[in-house]
């Protein structure tokens, strides 16, 4: 902005020289200084301005990332959520799994009672048996021998075969030898046929034998009870880990509860900080426009003292 000059010597125009406007020069010269100090002010003050917009750039740039975080921290909560929720299923696939085996184990307690009425009733035919044992007892002797060599002989043809491979001699030796065995059971049979009738209704070897049966029937009894507790403990502790289920997805849910709270916080904060930027923007403009004003300022007191040497006696 320039201040237009006017013409010298009209009438009635007061003359003066540059000592007594010293004054007005001086504050002249102050107004710019102090101008100048002002403008070195402002530039500070933006370039002030400037960093903390950088900061709180940063700032929004972390809480972003922070929010990132948080998001993932939910998608975690909601994982855990769906794998405890998996607790159900597997609670229901033990309930129902026990609920067979109970179902199983009491059709075995019936059969198992059915069996000991069995060999209840066959305790009172072997007071009949041991007249007819007697009488079998050396056929049964010679029949338990040849027994026994034949088991032996299929031990070393079963150990032949297994060394010979393909070439299987020795095994058709030994199994021609059981076959000849084999006959000579077949004719002691035919001399205990007489002693059939007798040995079919039991032995003493049998009555011991089913003794022995009884008592491990009656064991197994006190297994299936046990089993049956244990099966009961099972569906306990099922059902205790549906309680836990449940806690861990209330302390879930009430956690994703936190995180939404936290996350509208930061929504929050980071419309504030955006508003905070908006007026260190709006201020740089306006610091901006201040700049072109002081060089305005600078340019009129530039200005006033020409003017003022202008207008001393005796100029132009």
């Amino acid at each position: 902005m320039m201040f237009s000059k006017k013409g010298r010597g009209k009438p009635g125009q007061v003359w003066h020289n540059e000592k007594s406007l010293y004054p007005i020069l001086h504050v002249v010269d102050s107004l710019k200084e102090y101008q100048k100090e002002l403008a070195r002010k402002e530039v500070e003050s933006l370039s002030e301005l400037g960093m903390v917009g950088t900061s709180f750039s940063g700032v929004l740039a972390e809480t972003d990332q922070f929010q990132e975080r948080l998001q993932d921290f939910g998608q975690s909560f909601n994982s855990i959520n769906d794998a405890a929720g998996q607790f159900a299923q597997v609670r229901e696939d033990i309930t129902r799994t026990v609920t067979g085996a109970q179902n199983m184990m009491e059709e075995l307690q019936k059969v198992s009672a059915q069996v000991q009425e069995s060999y209840s009733a066959m305790e009172s035919t072997f007071d009949h048996l041991q007249t007819a044992v007697k009488e079998i007892q050396h056929c049964m002797g010679r029949i338990g021998s040849i027994a026994d060599e034949t088991n032996i002989l299929a031990i070393n043809a079963s150990i032949e075969a297994a060394r010979a491979g393909e070439q299987g001699k020795g095994f058709a030796v030994v199994a021609e030898k059981v076959r000849e065995l084999a006959r000579e059971i077949k004719e002691l049979t035919d001399d205990v046929d007489t002693g059939v009738q007798a040995v079919e209704t039991g032995a003493v070897q049998l009555n011991e034998s089913i003794q022995t049966s009884q008592e491990t029937l009656g064991a197994g009894f006190g297994i299936v009870n046990g089993t049956t507790e244990s099966f009961r403990q099972i569906t306990e502790a099922a059902e205790g880990a549906a309680s836990v289920q449940a806690e861990i997805s209330g302390v879930i849910e009430e956690s994703q509860r936190g995180l939404q709270v936290i996350c509208q916080f930061f929504d929050g904060i980071k419309s504030r900080y955006q508003e905070v930027i908006k007026h260190i923007e709006r201020t740089n403009n306006l610091g901006t426009t201040k700049s072109a004003m002081f060089e305005d300022v600078d340019n009129m007191l530039s200005q006033i003292a020409p003017i003022i040497r202008d207008t001393e006696p005796g100029q132009g």
